[in-house]
């Protein structure tokens, strides 16, 4: 899918939902039982209100502002609307793990459980443990709108069913891809100083660090984090990703090939030279944007979005440039945010467990964020209090554009970013998006690139407890020693010389047994058939 196909569909979502809702603002919806109902529907017809317990961590930016999703206004809204009430629950901070799994050493399980796949084995291996329901037969009838996205889309259905077609859980869902969002970061002022022009291939990125050496300016800091050495943006014009990856149906370990030691050796070049900032091995990403808003580093790779409204808050003026080619008209494989995964494979991942009070009242609230009126309150907001309108168009207010605790922020309090839930390009409803012209522009700068595409990237499919475990322990070992030859090859503390025996090494600690696994995971998903074909 090339980006161009994104945003057509995102021009047509917006067309769509102006032509349902832009008249009278209101939409009707189908009942379970084929009747109508509107927006605006409140209890169940005998007044009464069901409750149901629903365990999730408080994600981390929520946290900040309230101490419970009962506050969030969104889910207030879904609440009243459905006649459901739902009381949440929440780990600490920091201890999501450790409390997931005191929650099956207790007498009853919550009704609703987020965060399934910290199950051991993940969601599906608790469905065949009989924690978690299986609901693929219920879906017809009490979430039909689920079940309608699932069956219609066939990548969706392959993400997530078992090896048996069976359904656990309810995910997130991207229709449409979203515009890439990393690129290289870089100080408009600075360009126009050193008479550059926006760099597209590794020469022209090469011709402007030297101009920026000259001024004193250490050129480049590669992305911190836990595991840095490798940018993905860069090993991408060799055809390969940094670990797992699909190459025409085979899957393959970047770190093996070939094209893994032309990266390393442009890397190694770039630190001897001095074009990579000595501290990259140590650096935290706060301290990144303050050597670049000082002029200490000339460019780095990141969201450039946020990158945009901070510096814009600073008067620094920043575009961004085109993923890097080895030279002119490179086509590039490697994109991540173009078609996978169709799943947001956060919080998203909610199970109904096998102590459920009521499973049908589960299923529809669950089932509540895959409609078009889900979808718009959870993606959106309330009206009024978020957005309004202004013409066909949805416009947010001062509510979410001017909030106390910043834009990103609000949209914790007010919308539900990581629930089971439709949600559409984050170019049509992402608040620090539309906050201004320029931040969109910068998002869209070069989205539209007909030689990128994602050719690359594994989609998330399951193996079982066994092969999962046996997975991770091979993968622990081998990660742990490349992350540490990485560093070493790019600093030159292990010449490159020595990559053949790096490989041997990767291969003794159990690779090719973990590249078998990942193909048996991969050819079972995509030999699955959607139901009813």
């Amino acid at each position: 899918m090339k980006i161009k196909k994104w945003i057509a569909a995102g021009l047509a979502t917006i067309m769509m939902t102006g032509m349902l809702t832009g008249c009278g603002k209101n939409i009707d919806v189908a009942k379970e039982d084929g009747t109508v109902q509107s927006d605006t529907a409140t209890q169940a017809e005998d007044g009464e209100i069901t409750t149901l317990t629903w365990w999730v961590p408080l994600e981390g930016s929520a946290s900040k502002f309230i101490q419970s999703y009962n506050e969030n206004t969104a889910y207030q809204e879904a609440m009243k609307r459905l006649g459901i009430q739902i009381e949440f629950i929440h780990p600490a901070v920091g201890q999501e793990k450790e409390e997931f799994n005191l929650l099956f050493l207790g007498d009853k399980l919550p009704d609703i459980i987020s965060y399934a796949q910290f199950y051991t084995g993940g969601e599906f291996q608790g469905m065949r443990d009989g924690v978690f329901l299986d609901i693929t037969d219920q879906l017809p009838e009490y979430a039909p709108d689920y079940y309608k996205t699932l069956t219609e889309d066939e990548e969706f259905y392959r993400e997530a069913t078992d090896e048996n077609g069976r359904v656990t859980a309810f995910y997130g869902y991207k229709p449409v891809g979203d515009p890439p969002f990393r690129r290289w970061i870089l100080n408009e002022n600075l360009l126009a100083e050193l008479e550059c022009e926006i760099p597209e291939t590794v020469s022209d990125l090469e011709a402007m660090f030297d101009k920026m050496l000259a001024k004193g300016i250490t050129p480049y800091m590669p992305e911190p984090g836990d595991r840095p050495g490798y940018e993905q943006q860069l090993m991408g014009m060799w055809d390969i990703l940094r670990d797992f990856y699909v190459d025409n149906g085979k899957i393959k370990f970047g770190q093996m090939e070939p094209g893994f030691k032309s990266y390393l050796e442009l890397m190694n070049k770039w630190y001897e030279k001095g074009y990579i900032s000595k501290d990259f091995t140590s650096i935290e990403a706060t301290e990144v944007n303050t050597l670049f808003d000082t002029g200490k580093i000339g460019t780095f790779l990141g969201p450039i979005v946020a990158n945009y409204n901070r510096c814009e808050a600073l008067g620094i003026p920043v575009t961004a440039a085109p993923y890097t080619r080895l030279e002119s008209g490179q086509k590039l494989h490697w994109n991540d945010c173009d078609i996978w995964p169709k799943m947001n494979y956060n919080a998203s991942v909610a199970v109904i467990s096998k102590d459920c009070s009521n499973v049908q009242a589960a299923l529809t609230f669950l089932n509540y964020g895959y409609t078009q009126e889900g979808a718009e309150l959870y993606n959106w907001g309330v009206e009024g209090l978020n957005w309004d309108w202004q013409g066909d168009k949805r416009v947010y207010n001062d509510t979410m554009l001017e909030n106390e605790f910043g834009t990103e922020e609000a949209s914790y309090i007010y919308k539900v970013h990581f629930g089971p839930l439709l949600t559409w390009p984050d170019i049509e409803c992402h608040a620090n998006l539309l906050k201004s012209e320029g931040a969109l522009n910068s998002r869209l700068q070069w989205a539209d690139d007909p030689d990128v595409d994602s050719a690359l990237q594994l989609p998330p499919f399951q193996l079982n407890d066994e092969e999962q475990q046996r997975l991770g322990e091979i993968e622990n070992e081998v990660f742990t020693y490349c992350d540490e030859m990485v560093l070493k090859f790019i600093t030159g503390a292990e010449p490159l010389e020595n990559f053949d025996q790096y490989v041997e090494t990767i291969k003794s600690l159990g690779i090719e047994e973990a590249i078998a696994l990942e193909q048996k995971g991969y050819d079972t998903y995509m030999s699955k058939k959607v139901i009813g074909e």
